[in-house]
């Protein structure tokens, strides 16, 4: 995970320099490095979170099975909704 954070990093960095150095093809790289970067950026921190998330829900269905009491099949409530009422009555 730090080698990707670095390596964005180093990314953004070449392509702020491209940019400072300027020319039109050299810009437009640069802007592309950067927009990439970004996008790895945002891709990693929902990464980190949803592996958060699956941690938490590991930890909570061992301490739930450790207290003796299994989890629901699908997680829903026991009781069920009554039917629907169609207008057919």
């Amino acid at each position: 995970m730090r080698a990707w954070v670095i390596g964005l990093f180093l990314l953004s960095l070449a392509g702020a320099v491209l940019i400072i150095v300027g020319g039109t093809t050299l810009v437009a790289i640069g802007v592309a490095c950067i927009g990439i970067a970004a996008v790895g950026a945002v891709s990693i921190a929902f990464f980190v979170v949803g592996r958060g998330e699956d941690e938490a829900r590991a930890a909570e269905t061992a301490q739930r099975e450790a207290q003796g009491r299994p989890e629901n099949g699908d997680g829903r409530i026991t009781s069920r909704r009554p039917p629907r009422s169609r207008g057919d009555a």
